[in-house]
């Protein structure tokens, strides 16, 4: 049986290599008629006619130049494959025939002979569905049903065969075991060889099915985010480009760290952007960064501000805000008989049009009711503008023209219109603070965003076919408000309410938040990401029950109780971290980074990660809002003592940092310990 797997995976190279050769003599040709056509263009442009001739030969140049695209991306997936070409195989039987069926990262057909089947096959998916026995899968237009009789993984690694497993799991556990026992990347790592089976459903849902992934951490729902993108890139290759789907990440770090999943997958890269890069967009005012709000509470907590905090993530806030604009703000308009002469004769005759008070009221608040004021506004300058255009047969431009004019008027029968006044009018409403500077308020951006829309609209086009929302529970009802108004594609929203820092999330606010966007959830408590060990104490620390761990054991997480916590910190990572490529050393805010790296300094070599190319480092020094959603070997959180972590908000720190770590986790304190870490080994220094 060896010798027939060694022979298949020779086989297989041997058809990526021709694969490539044709690709490569093909992409020169490609090359070649591409420079002639240039060439030809160049030679003769005067000579071309100013109209049919050119534009053929500009379209022609342009699907030259996308053959080029495609074939280079070909090539360029096939060299990718070429180090492993597949990572497990199934026996399928049905009565037509037994398939042997090479499961891998793309087809790799050659010849007429299917070497290899894309994991996001339909075929592929009975490997990630089902056990040893009855199987079936569903292709366009019926359903095939048949027999597993062996499924079978790979470790391929440099085009050599390491070695292979027989089970009749979907992911054998020492293949798993192996992947998550590995050091951390400086980017996130594609996961098609250990995909579970409640992870495959989620990633092959419908493109039009609205959802929402509740995970615990380490759960890897991420991941399958944009496992599902590159699954929804396959499906739909015909309509659906990566450039069409769009990701919304919490943060530029965050956004480098998961850039290199889609090429290992052979994709393009998505475009990403996140929420407030938008609202700076629109207001073309900065917005506070959600680091800098944390490291605010985190250094300095305020009750009140943590209040207003818990009120403006709520729908009641929401809701208010919804019947302020649609009330009171939309109430003051006051329109004003509106009188055009049109005509004069001699006599002094005139022909008017007439836009009286009471017919620009009743489109306003009773014709287009249902509408934003900027829309009510667009639809009467449209109709306005119409009357005139027929009575005088203005052209397009004209009506253009005096449809602008007539939004200007309208816009003047409201008394205020200034988006930073009505925000301050509303604030003051709700009995809530509010700084008077240039900069938006992390909490406050949604806010902003919705009172611009409701009055103007948006200025720039941010529509995608596939929306993917990332940690969810960072943002508040407002904001997940304006995603409706902004993006009406289908999406994916994933987060965890575990994982809030400024405020407690509950289960009745998922299913609220499920409910208004029209989602249905999926819900992961399976960690994959931590030690047994460290995902049990993070997991009793904030009181999760019912998590499913993989069996993967480690040391204890350990508190070090010291007088001089940069030696310590240097000691632990000396002695107990030598093999570890990445570790983070994860304080509570800014301020207290800045104090740990003048602790550290003369004992080892960190850099305070700040920008995304710092995460490439070994040693970091960081604060918890920053290394959310990031994975590494090894955690030291320092100052862990009973008064630096004593409040829930503290508590959620602790649990975000502690849920950080691989392979080990350790706490450092010159003070006692906090009560959050009393079930933990003590080792005085």
């Amino acid at each position: 049986m060896e010798e027939f797997e060694k022979k298949y995976l020779a086989n297989t190279l041997k058809a990526i290599n021709k694969k490539i050769e044709k690709q490569q003599i093909e992409l020169a040709e490609i090359k070649k008629l591409f420079e002639e056509k240039r060439f030809e263009l160049g030679n003769n442009f005067y000579e071309y006619k100013q109209g049919q001739d050119l534009a053929n030969t500009f379209t022609n140049l342009s699907q030259i130049e996308d053959q080029q695209i495609r074939c280079e991306k070909e090539i360029k997936k096939l060299k990718l494959q070429n180090d492993s070409p597949y990572f497990a195989r199934i026996d399928f039987e049905n009565s037509s025939a037994l398939q042997k069926i090479y499961i891998g990262l793309g087809s790799i057909i050659y010849n007429n002979k299917a070497y290899v089947v894309d994991w996001r096959s339909p075929i592929a998916s009975m490997y990630y569905e089902y056990e040893l026995g009855p199987a079936q899968f569903e292709t366009k237009d019926k359903i095939i049903k048949g027999q597993i009789n062996l499924k079978r993984q790979y470790k391929i690694e440099n085009q050599q065969l390491l070695s292979y497993f027989d089970t009749n799991l979907t992911i054998n556990d020492e293949i798993l075991q192996q992947i998550l026992s590995k050091h951390a990347s400086d980017k996130m790592r594609q996961i098609v060889s250990t995909i579970q089976k409640e992870q495959n459903a989620i990633i092959r849902t419908e493109k039009n099915e609205n959802i929402l992934v509740q995970g615990i951490a380490g759960s890897g729902k991420t991941s399958i985010a944009l496992h599902k993108a590159a699954y929804l890139l396959y499906k739909h290759r015909k309509s659906l480009k990566s450039s069409d789907i769009l990701v919304l990440s919490p943060n530029n770090i965050f956004s480098s760290y998961i850039s290199e999943v889609l090429p290992q997958l052979g994709e393009d890269n998505l475009v990403e952007t996140t929420f407030a890069q938008i609202v700076k967009t629109e207001l073309k005012r900065p917005v506070q960064a959600r680091e800098d709000m944390l490291d605010d509470l985190a250094t300095c907590p305020n009750q009140e501000i943590l209040n207003e905090i818990s009120y403006k993530s709520s729908y009641e806030f929401l809701d208010s805000l919804l019947r302020f604009l649609k009330g009171p703000l939309t109430d003051i308009f006051t329109p004003k008989t509106l009188k055009y002469i049109i005509k004069e004769n001699l006599d002094g005759e005139k022909e008017e049009i007439v836009f009286s008070e009471e017919e620009t009221k009743n489109l306003f608040f009773k014709t287009f009711k249902g509408y934003d004021i900027y829309e009510r506004i667009n639809k009467i300058a449209w109709q306005y503008a119409m009357v005139f255009t027929e009575k005088r047969h203005y052209n397009k431009m004209q009506h253009r023209g005096l449809k602008d004019r007539f939004k200007q008027i309208l816009y003047s029968f409201m008394p205020i219109t200034d988006v930073e006044q009505i925000f301050q009018i509303f604030m003051a409403r709700e009995k809530l603070s509010s700084k008077k500077n240039n900069t938006i308020q992390y909490m406050d951006k949604g806010t902003y965003l919705a009172i611009k829309h409701y009055l103007y609209g948006l200025d720039h086009d941010f529509s995608a076919k596939y929306l993917i929302i990332d940690e969810m529970q960072d943002f508040t009802p407002v904001d997940i408000y304006m995603f409706k108004k902004i993006w009406s594609c289908p999406y994916m929203i994933v987060g965890d309410v575990n994982q809030c820092i400024e405020k407690n999330l509950s289960k009745e606010y998922l299913a609220l938040t499920a409910d208004f966007l029209g989602c249905k959830v999926y819900n992961l408590n399976k960690t994959y990401r931590s030690t047994q060990e460290i995902a049990t104490f993070a997991n009793d620390m904030i009181g999760i029950k019912n998590i499913e761990y993989v069996n993967r054991r480690g040391q204890e997480p350990k508190v070090y109780n010291t007088s001089f916590q940069g030696k310590t910190i240097a000691d632990i990572i000396n002695k107990q971290c030598e093999d570890y490529e990445h570790i983070a050393i994860i304080c509570k805010c800014n301020k207290e980074a800045k104090d740990i790296c003048k602790q550290l300094n003369g004992y080892i070599d960190f850099v305070y990660m700040k920008e995304p190319e710092d995460y490439r480092n070994r040693i970091l020094v960081t604060t918890c809002a920053t290394a959310k959603g990031i994975e590494f070997d090894a955690v030291i959180v320092p100052n862990a003592d009973e008064e630096n972590y004593k409040n829930n908000l503290e508590r959620n720190i602790l649990y975000i940092s502690s849920t950080r770590a691989l392979h080990k986790l350790f706490f450092t304190t010159t003070k006692k310990t906090s009560a959050f870490l009393k079930n933990l080994d003590e080792i005085k220094e």
